[in-house]
């Protein structure tokens, strides 16, 4: 068994995404591994009839202005626990942007939260932790906010 050293954390600054975090620090706590967070984000493309519309870099920069601001927030709120916890934040499509980062930063493992969405809010929204855990060649942990 490869010995874990380093774990990533997705995180969309939502309460599954919180308690993914402090579960993560408590597994690092325990194995001396550090936790690298990790944002990523889409900026939206629209498809017109004759070609796409993509956003202006203007907003393209306040997104991502405001996703780097939120991410270091998080790095600071987490940081002082005894565990190394660094900040990584990626545009693109979500799901490859973990399975990218974690080869990247040769992450041992992923854990991540879940909404614990079903039925039809499943089928529109989709799942970031479902797509992660069908591609990572690494262990991915959900944690679920409120386990039933």
């Amino acid at each position: 068994m490869t010995p874990i050293k380093r774990i990533l954390v997705p995180v969309d600054f939502s309460a599954p995404s919180e308690h993914a975090t402090e579960y993560a620090l408590g597994l690092a706590e325990t194995l001396g591994a550090d936790v690298a967070l990790m944002h990523a984000y889409s900026l939206p493309v629209y498809a017109l009839p004759d070609g796409g519309v993509m956003v202006g870099p203007e907003y393209a920069a306040r997104v991502s202005s405001a996703a780097q601001a939120s991410l270091d927030d998080c790095v600071a709120r987490y940081s002082g626990r005894g565990v190394e916890v660094t900040g990584h934040l990626a545009e693109g499509v979500p799901h490859e942007e973990v399975t990218r980062l974690a080869a990247e930063l040769n992450a041992q493992m992923v854990v991540m939260g879940t909404h614990g969405r079903a039925g039809m809010r499943h089928l529109l929204l989709g799942s970031v932790t479902e797509r992660v855990v069908r591609t990572s060649k690494v262990p991915v942990l959900t944690v679920r906010l409120d386990p039933r």
